[in-house]
């Protein structure tokens, strides 16, 4: 039997990706859409039949709450902006609604490790689940890539470089809460929370990152508060490597290198090479879809899959916010 969801927010990814998906899904069978105008719910919804809208200026019986006590609603996908998402997942867990939350699981470390000891306190986490989204970690070209860097072992170097320009044409830009962020990092935050996943997937458990050191820029005015971060990094087994993050900049790459025991392995946009051989990796979307299915299958299971645990998303935080405070001092990581 098909598991009844709801989207709370209207805002481009949920367009994008988790509108098209969860109709798509044989797990799942839409019931609803919430945004915080009527007017955006009615715009994602357009041309979608069969699904109730709520918003808080819909009217009676249509607010966020009514939509909670819906009993053929048994989850929701949220993706709200960054400093929402807290009050809406209490929210949800507190109605015994499943929660899949985009990411980041909030806008610090605080306010996340908060939101996860309320969750562990407040909520029968052997019947509610609360898990955090991030498709970096679906993504077909990181698995291979991480698959590849387990296979020649032991890293002994790595290097991430990823830069480009985002303009004020840019469609996330033209969100207000990205344009004037009052989080953290800004766009690299939001961006950048990304490429550490992937980072962590590739490197894994054994080669786990231990401290960061870090600078911040401004390259464009437009990008305030920090557009551009370079980092150097050590694992726990003692490998060091270097992070560039940059959507100020003038270049444009995407280069994941990692030097390891028997050899180097190397992700560069979609191609992945292997000593000297190249593996291209078909584009097979950003990796929602699997993701979705993944929360499908924790529900079912009972138990909230390892790649969508909160704890997982908890410690791209940390690595992202120990770079944003470092100011060039050595932090020590404690949650990887």
């Amino acid at each position: 039997m098909s598991i009844g969801v709801a989207i709370i927010g209207s805002g481009i990814f949920a367009r994008e990706e988790h509108l098209p998906v969860a109709r798509a899904s044989p797990d799942f069978a839409l019931k609803a859409i919430y945004s915080r105008s009527l007017q955006s719910a009615q715009n994602l919804a357009s041309g979608v039949e069969g699904v109730d809208l709520y918003s808080e200026d819909a009217g009676a019986g249509r607010s966020y709450a009514d939509l909670l006590a819906r009993e053929d609603v048994q989850a929701v996908i949220i993706a709200l902006p960054i400093l929402a998402q807290p009050e809406y997942i209490k929210q949800a867990l507190s109605a015994g609604k499943h929660v899949l939350s985009e990411k980041p699981i909030a806008k610090d470390l605080a306010t996340a490790q908060e939101l996860l000891q309320w969750y562990t306190a407040n909520i029968d986490t052997s019947k509610t689940l609360w898990a955090v989204a991030e498709n970096y970690r679906y993504l077909a070209k990181f698995i291979r890539t991480a698959e590849e860097v387990r296979r020649l072992g032991g890293v002994k170097n790595f290097r991430v470089s990823v830069r480009s320009l985002i303009k004020t044409d840019f469609k996330y830009y033209k969100t207000e809460w990205r344009r004037t962020p009052a989080h953290q990092g800004g766009f690299v935050l939001d961006g950048g929370i990304h490429l550490v996943a992937g980072l962590r997937l590739i490197l894994g458990e054994q080669e786990a990152l231990a401290s960061v050191s870090a600078q911040s820029s401004l390259l464009q005015e437009y990008l305030a508060p920090v557009d551009t971060v370079d980092a150097v990094a050590q694992t726990k087994s003692g490998a060091s490597g270097a992070i560039t993050m940059s959507y100020g900049s003038a270049f444009n790459d995407f280069v994941f290198e990692f030097d390891c025991a028997q050899g180097a392995v190397t992700l560069n946009f979609d191609r992945v090479t292997v000593n000297g051989e190249d593996f291209e990796v078909p584009f097979e979307g950003r990796g929602v879809n699997h993701e979705v299915a993944g929360f499908a299958a924790s529900i079912r299971d009972g138990a909230v899959q390892a790649l969508l645990r909160p704890e997982q998303a908890l410690a791209d935080l940390e690595v992202m916010e120990g770079i944003f405070t470092s100011n060039g001092a050595r932090v020590e990581l404690r949650l990887q």
